[in-house]
């Protein structure tokens, strides 16, 4: 179950690197947003190698998550693309795929631990 811990902890991650972006100017936000590009997709990766094992109950929330990071990796693409004037708009989008993403993979990770005897 260490992937469950570490799908979390990487949605927690993603989700403060993009209110740390937001906070900051477009020129200052750059690095964090790149940042968030990075940690997005090793969510990804990490939720993509454990579908395979998840139950189908898990399977959609596992979808959601992979859509939310795959969202924000392009935001931020476009963010990092984007001029100063445009920037403060794609941040916006950016945080809130990060939150949705965060919430996605939290919800995965709920639906893939196993339930106790007797609990269903």
């Amino acid at each position: 179950m260490d992937f469950l811990n570490k799908a979390l902890d990487q949605a927690k991650a993603l989700q403060q690197i993009a209110a740390e972006a937001m906070q900051k100017s477009y020129e200052q936000a750059q690095p964090l947003v790149a940042q968030g590009v990075k940690q997005a997709q090793e969510l990804q990766k990490t939720l993509v190698e454990q579908a395979p094992h998840v139950t189908a109950t898990a399977q959609e929330q596992y979808n959601a998550a992979l859509e939310h990071a795959g969202t924000f990796i392009a935001t931020g693409k476009t963010v990092l693309e984007a001029g100063t004037s445009a920037a403060s708009q794609h941040l916006a989008t950016f945080a809130d795929q990060a939150k949705k993403a965060a919430d996605a993979t939290l919800s995965a990770v709920n639906s893939a631990k196993p339930k106790p005897p007797g609990e269903s």
